[in-house]
């Protein structure tokens, strides 16, 4: 049997035992996570859902909103899990909305689901190619796995987003470091695909970048850039 002698083991024992909880919680959707993307890396793009360091900066223009009290629209392109998107919805005031647009029907069945609780958030399942809405938007969050995904649909994608912003929108959107660590061991029309989406990316950076982040408190670490939509 064990004994406990002082507070500090008690404090120890109960910090353990809250750690392995949470990690118990969050196994099922890492482990859903990391299904899909084996199962097509190209529309998941992630092996495991983007923590909560993440998500706190992508949502950190719509905390910058809420010293202007007119009601702002948001827009969350690749919802997954749920991950950010509850974080977001988190974010937003009562006259603020939140709009995920995911294209996975599981996903989006996971995201229904989690998000009901939160009145000013709507889940539609489609493609942002097909998402056309009679409103714009006053922040976009994009976990779209660009290099997965190609340069023509990365620039379809890109000109939509300013399409669907206000004039002041600010459009917030993840890349994961080691895929451009790891380009060396790509070929053929992949390796030809991910080269022009970094071309592409990098002209866009240059002309709207508003700031960049490193997230090292993820799996594996992801720069989150913050650029203005008027590129």
């Amino acid at each position: 049997m064990l004994i406990f002698t002082n507070k500090n083991q008690l404090f120890i024992l109960f910090l353990f035992s809250f750690v392995t909880l949470q990690a118990t919680s969050k196994l099922q959707e890492y482990f859903s996570i990391f299904v899909r993307f084996l199962q097509n890396p190209a529309q998941v793009g992630e092996v495991a859902p983007l923590s909560s360091a993440a998500a706190k900066e992508l949502a950190k223009f719509i905390k910058e909103e809420s010293n202007d009290p007119a009601a702002k629209n948001f827009l969350e392109v690749g919802g997954g899990c749920g991950a950010v998107s509850e974080v977001l919805a988190k974010s937003l005031r009562p006259q603020d909305s939140l709009t995920v647009i995911e294209i996975c029907p599981k996903l989006y069945l996971c995201l229904t689901e989690r998000l009901k609780k939160f009145a000013n958030v709507q889940v539609h399942c489609c493609s942002i190619l097909d998402w056309n809405p009679d409103l714009v938007y006053d922040g976009i969050i994009s976990t779209l796995p660009f290099n997965s995904l190609g340069i023509e649909f990365t620039q379809k994608v890109m000109q939509h987003f300013t399409r669907l912003a206000t004039k002041t929108c600010t459009l917030s959107y993840v890349e994961y470091p080691i895929a451009w660590q790891a380009r060396h061991f790509y070929v053929g029309s992949y390796k030809n695909n991910f080269e022009q989406v970094q071309i592409f990316l990098k002209k866009v950076r240059q002309q709207s970048l508003i700031e960049q982040k490193i997230i090292y408190a993820n799996i594996p670490p992801v720069m989150i850039y913050h650029l203005s939509c008027n590129y």
